[in-house]
């Protein structure tokens, strides 16, 4: 079976007034393991931003480092203590660890109950009660598969509305019938995670009465994606090459016209040019059976530098058909990506008349990799 991918994503919004959300979110993927915690923090302001971040910052990296959830109770209690005079604690938590096999562990304190779904519907989760020092937490254990759905809320989701358009805010149970109604296996993370942080807004009439935060994982295998870009600086090589790029399993992306001519000859195969796809910086993408994008080398790898440092994100290219935004489709779309750099040396991009940019094709790649490396994407780049 195929180690599982936990696409992660979250939205909020502060409260009325204040600029920081006093709900915080905390992220790790791991070779094996995927841990997730959601924090509200008393308040609203600077203060809970602090007591939150500072929450679900020490659940993540104690549980990285395999400490026990004693251990990690124990540090917030010393960190974070229980207020004398409200007698509640600074701040709650939730915390989701899953495996790449799909066992997952929950811990929740104090949080509103997050919701499991399956094949659109709402599964139940047996949670147990469990005391750890004065707190009470809530434990439960399932195995998750792909298509399933977590989502975590904070209270100002679940009270979204209260005194307004809803009387008792949009609670639990109608959340949960909103989420039947919206996740589809094709929907991602971050929509889900925007529609009901959306939502929520339109319930307060703009005037969010309280921080509101929406956790959402989305439960898939991984998507693969190898690039081939330049010919490798020994030509025996080239067969090699090939069979390594066309026997990957996953999408397959190749740069660069010497090297699509390559990958052409020793397949048999004809390259045919899709002249629509020429826009004025970005030369036209090739078709090859067997291929899911065959593009221009230097100057569409330049472009998908530039637009990656610019911050684009995926809806903003999906749909365009140049080169460099297919090119960053499938990179965008990607959760491991595997470069593959030719060290034989084209004159052209030695011209010391050309840009900075154009100088080296190693370095673009060097930065696409460094790039996607900080969004949280697996990438390895070796050179033949």
């Amino acid at each position: 079976m195929k180690d599982l991918f936990v696409e992660f994503a979250y939205a909020q919004l502060p409260k009325w007034g204040e600029e920081l959300c006093g709900d915080s979110v905390s992220y790790d993927k791991g070779n094996d393991s995927t841990i997730l915690a959601w924090s509200d923090g008393l308040g609203s302001g600077v203060k809970a931003n602090i007591l939150a971040t500072l929450t679900s910052t020490i659940i993540v990296s104690m549980l990285k480092r395999e400490s026990t959830l004693e251990e990690v109770i124990a540090t917030l209690a010393e960190t974070l203590p229980v207020c004398k005079v409200r007698k509640i604690a600074y701040s709650t938590f939730s915390v989701v660890q899953v495996l790449s096999s799909g066992e997952t562990y929950v811990a929740e304190f104090d949080n509103p109950p997050l919701f499991w779904l399956r094949g659109g519907r709402l599964m139940h989760l047996d949670r147990k009660r469990r005391e750890i020092g004065e707190r009470v937490v809530l434990e439960s254990r399932m195995r998750l598969q792909k298509n399933d759905w977590i989502v975590g809320v904070t209270d100002g989701v679940v009270h979204a509305g209260i005194g307004g358009l809803w009387n008792l805010g949009w609670r639990w149970e109608k959340i949960a019938s909103f989420l039947e109604n919206t996740v589809n296996d094709q929907l991602d993370a971050l929509t889900l995670a925007n529609k009901v942080i959306a939502t929520t807004k339109r319930l307060y009439q703009d005037r969010l009465g309280d921080d509101a935060t929406c956790v959402v994982a989305k439960i898939r295998f991984p998507r693969y994606l190898i690039v081939w870009s330049g010919p490798p600086e020994d030509p025996a090589l080239d067969e090699y090459i090939v069979k390594k790029v066309m026997e990957f399993p996953g999408k397959k992306a190749v740069c660069g016209g010497t090297t699509g001519n390559i990958l052409a000859r020793v397949l048999g195969k004809e390259i045919k040019v899709d002249l629509s796809s020429l826009q004025k910086d970005i030369p036209p993408v090739g078709i090859m059976e067997g291929v899911d994008l065959l593009t221009e080398g230097i100057l569409t790898l330049a472009a998908v530098l530039r637009q990656l440092r610019e911050g684009v994100e995926l809806e903003e290219v999906v749909y365009r058909q140049d080169g460099a935004s297919r090119l960053l489709s499938l990179l965008l779309e990607a959760d491991e990506i595997k470069f593959i750099g030719g060290r034989a040396i084209n004159p052209a991009h030695q011209n010391p008349k050309l840009s900075g940019e154009l100088s080296l094709k190693a370095r673009v790649l060097e930065g696409i990799v460094s790039e996607l490396q900080k969004r949280g994407k697996t990438v390895t780049l070796e050179y033949y």
